[in-house]
């Protein structure tokens, strides 16, 4: 797939907001624009990749989780989804999914020696058809383990429109009984600076954008499912520092890196 490098990619540009290289001089000015409107969007960045990391981790040794399905999964950057599960569950897969190219091919790169650990895909992952019938999917699902299914800084890039609830409904409704939910959505309580921020960015990437949302709209996504850690969906960055613990508390408003972990019934 040919890459564009004059039009910047969310996925180079979430990379470049955590200290990665992999991005081009229009990710890096986008990026820099970005700052200028929303300066805590960096640390948002950094306290995201934090909590599905610990995420991981805690599902993996606590709960003995062992298959992950990374949807939007980026850049990668260490430590890796399957080197995180891997330290408590050795026999762990994790399949990626993204469509940026260079996610995909860093993705490769990575796993060319250690196919064992894990499974690189490239789809939106709103085509959750093509998704469910990959082969290493359905030997996920179809093991009858507990699988979890991470979403972090990708939600975003569904507009309302495309009902995105539905869509992570309709994975969990595939799940096997167990599973869990991993969120992680980028918010804002003021519709002001969500439409300027939010403007902004579906002018610079187009068709890959969709909303930034209130936390109300996140507490959607967890509808009928358990939280795990904490009894609501909160700010992501107290997620299990001390499990389990309640919800931490959000500013009224302001940026918060905001979500949780729920299981399947």
């Amino acid at each position: 797939m040919p890459i564009d490098v004059t039009k910047p990619s969310l996925a180079r540009m979430y990379d470049h907001l955590i200290g990665g290289a992999s991005g081009y001089t229009s990710d890096r000015r986008a990026c820099a624009d970005l700052l200028d409107l929303a300066p805590r969007l960096r640390e948002l960045a950094a306290s995201n990749k934090a909590f599905i990391g610990r995420a991981v981790a805690c599902l993996a040794g606590q709960y003995e989780v062992r298959r992950f399905l990374d949807l939007g999964s980026g850049i990668p950057r260490r430590p890796h989804i399957h080197e995180i599960a891997r330290q408590a569950r050795p026999d762990t897969h994790v399949v990626y999914v993204d469509k940026d190219p260079v996610a995909l091919g860093q993705s490769r790169l990575i796993l060319a020696e250690d196919s064992a650990a894990a499974t690189v895909m490239c789809a939106d992952i709103r085509d959750t058809d093509r998704i469910l019938h990959h082969p290493r999917v359905r030997r996920l699902l179809q093991a009858g383990l507990p699988v979890a299914v991470l979403f972090g800084w990708v939600l975003e890039c569904i507009p309302d429109e495309e009902d995105p609830w539905a869509l992570v409904r309709g994975l969990v409704a595939h799940l096997p009984p167990g599973s869990y939910l991993v969120v992680s959505h980028l918010t804002h309580e003021d519709p002001e600076v969500r439409a300027e921020v939010g403007g902004f960015l579906g002018q610079t990437l187009g068709g890959d954008w969709g909303n930034i949302r209130r936390r109300g709209d996140v507490d959607r996504f967890f509808a009928g499912l358990a939280m795990v850690g904490q009894d609501t969906p909160g700010d992501v960055a107290g997620w299990n520092r001390g499990h389990p613990q309640p919800a931490p508390q959000c500013p009224p408003s302001g940026w918060v890196q905001y979500g949780g972990v729920a299981r399947v019934p």
